[in-house]
């Protein structure tokens, strides 16, 4: 057993041979360490305690604490998102929490290196960056919009020095549906994959499986009926695309010979436009001309200057030798393998140079990746009819039909049509495009028919309008002769009237002067009186307005 008593008269016999300064220093450095052993003591006495749950919102804070106090659990916050338990209580407060279902939804992802431990190991860093890189894909897929659910497990080979034989990087993602939702599209499922893919460094996308709610591999598209179920899809979306290309086209090409011949004249037979859907990808080194003096588009002529090469380095080695030679011969103690008297002569004197140039030179190189639009057109087929043109030349003798002219189409015109239906869709012979232009005159029989039968209708409407106004010219003639010969009959009465009223009045007017000269009165009648007394009255009215009277016979005469 040490003798505690003897060290502590030695270290006290060798702190008093010290100098008051190492005496300050020495009890500053003891001071010190006791202090520290003190706070240490403190801290290590004191009760730890472990986060329980953090980044809670304030509802979840909330139900927890109030939970924690009814089960009698002690515990610390900081804030209204941090709960503090005891390390020793929180597997049993979980434990509690759970049956009580008051469990936080969400999964652990980054915020579990918030906190690093001093004893923490490698090993225990990887394990907690493969959670929180599974705990970060997992939010991320809860987060779209028909998963409700998403479980991600990562498996990291061992590293190997040959990453040749090293074990790919794998990945299994199980998936709930959101209420309402049977099952992903294919669209959806390739999203996903894309998604775990990009986040884990070296996962392919053959290396992940997604499994649905039923246990159903999802991104397994080999099963036969799905696969033929998207390969119609494929195609129907190919011969959707298809027809638009050939209706696109077919309008354009109508268009064009509904301008030149009208709809009637022209007519499409068929239109088949096939594509082709292979996707193909073109590598291309080419190698150009080094430009040195660029042309100038201004001027006629061209100032274009090239080369070929450019050298970028030489090298140049110039050897010369004078001297003996000397011949190897082998390891020592064995015979050397030179032929007799060679030997001699190779060790005289001997000239030896050595030239060598090297130039290294560059052209222009450029290499091309051309990938080709998903689809081409493979081949165009186009058959087209033209019919010639009629003319009318007149009417036949019976007048009841036309007479026409048929005009064919010329092998001219036929090869110009034949040019610009080329030209409409892209005629390439290397592709095989087939266009026929041909001439067939089209039976117009029942059109010819109705244009005779309309005129037919013209002419007898013709007829009928001018028997009309024969008939009705007739009866105008037959009512003025009518009026004229009665105007005559009546005019010659009334005049044979007037003649005999006026032999009359000159037999009264003879008879009254033959009386009044022989003095006897004679009685008139009454008749006669009245007469008289008119006659009188007219005399008297000429006499006193001679234009009123005169304007009253002429007034006579024009109705006569």
């Amino acid at each position: 057993m040490p003798d505690f008593k003897k060290i502590f008269d030695n270290l006290l016999s060798a702190v008093k041979k010290l100098d008051t300064t190492k005496k300050i220093v020495l009890g500053a450095v003891a001071l010190t360490v006791l202090v520290s052993l003190a706070l240490v003591g403190s801290i290590s006495s004191s009760d730890s305690r472990t986060v329980l749950f953090k980044n809670l919102e304030v509802s979840e804070f909330a139900k927890i604490t109030e939970k924690l106090g009814e089960l009698d659990y002690k515990f610390s916050s900081s804030g209204t998102d941090t709960i503090f338990v005891d390390p020793k209580k929180f597997q049993e407060v979980i434990i509690a929490l759970s049956q009580e279902d008051m469990i936080p939804a969400g999964v652990p992802a980054w915020e579990l290196f918030d906190e690093e431990r001093w004893s923490e190991t490698q090993y225990e860093k990887e394990i907690k960056h493969s959670r929180a890189l599974m705990g970060a894909i997992s939010r991320t897929l809860v987060k779209l919009k028909p998963i409700e659910k998403a479980d991600v497990t990562i498996a990291f080979p061992n590293e190997d020095i040959f990453t040749d034989t090293m074990d790919p990087v794998t990945a299994a993602v199980a998936v709930q549906y959101i209420p309402g939702v049977e099952k992903l599209s294919k669209k959806e499922i390739e999203g996903i994959v894309t998604l775990v893919s990009r986040a884990v460094t070296g996962l392919k996308k053959e290396n992940i499986s997604i499994i649905g709610p039923s246990g159903e591999e999802l991104n397994n598209f080999d099963d036969i009926v799905e696969k033929e179920k998207w390969e119609l899809e494929s195609v129907s979306q190919k011969m959707k695309i298809e027809e638009k290309q050939r209706v696109k086209l077919l309008n354009d090409i109508r268009k064009s010979l509904d301008y030149a011949y009208g709809a009637d004249r022209a007519d499409i037979v068929r239109l088949d436009v096939r594509l082709n859907w292979d996707r193909e990808v073109i590598d291309a080194e080419e190698y150009t001309p080094i430009v040195k003096r660029p042309d100038n588009p201004e001027t006629p002529y061209s100032e274009l200057e090239t080369q070929d090469n450019i050298q970028i380095s030489s090298k140049d080695t110039v050897e010369s030798f004078q001297g003996r030679g000397f011949t190897p011969e082998g390891p020592a103690g064995t015979e050397a393998n030179i032929p007799p008297g060679y030997k001699d002569v190779d060790y005289q004197k001997a000239n030896y140079t050595k030239e060598e140039t090297i130039h290294n030179n560059v052209v222009n190189k450029t290499n091309r990746q051309i990938s080709k639009q998903l689809w081409e057109r493979e081949s165009v087929n186009l058959a087209v009819i033209l019919d010639g043109h009629w003319k009318r030349k007149g009417i036949n003798e019976e007048g009841n039909a036309y007479v026409r002219e048929y005009t064919p189409i010329s092998e001219e015109e036929i090869a110009k049509v034949t040019t610009l239906l080329k030209n409409a869709v892209g005629y390439s012979v290397a592709r095989g495009d087939q266009v026929s232009v041909k001439h067939i005159q089209k039976d117009r029989t029942d059109e010819h028919d109705a244009e005779d039968e309309e005129l037919r209708k013209k002419q007898a409407f013709r007829k009928m309008l001018m028997a009309t106004l024969f008939s009705l010219l007739g009866l105008v003639i037959i009512v003025i002769v009518y009026q004229v010969v009665r105007r005559e009959v009546e005019k010659r009465r009334r005049l044979k009237e007037e003649e005999l009223a006026a032999q009359q009045q000159m037999m009264r007017e003879a008879a009254l002067r033959a009386i009044e000269d022989e003095g006897v009165e004679v009685e008139l009648s009454l008749e006669e009186k009245a007469r008289k007394e008119m006659i009188e009255n007219a005399i008297n009215l000429a006499k006193d307005r001679p234009e009123e009277v005169a304007q009253l016979l002429r007034t006579w005469l024009a109705e006569d």
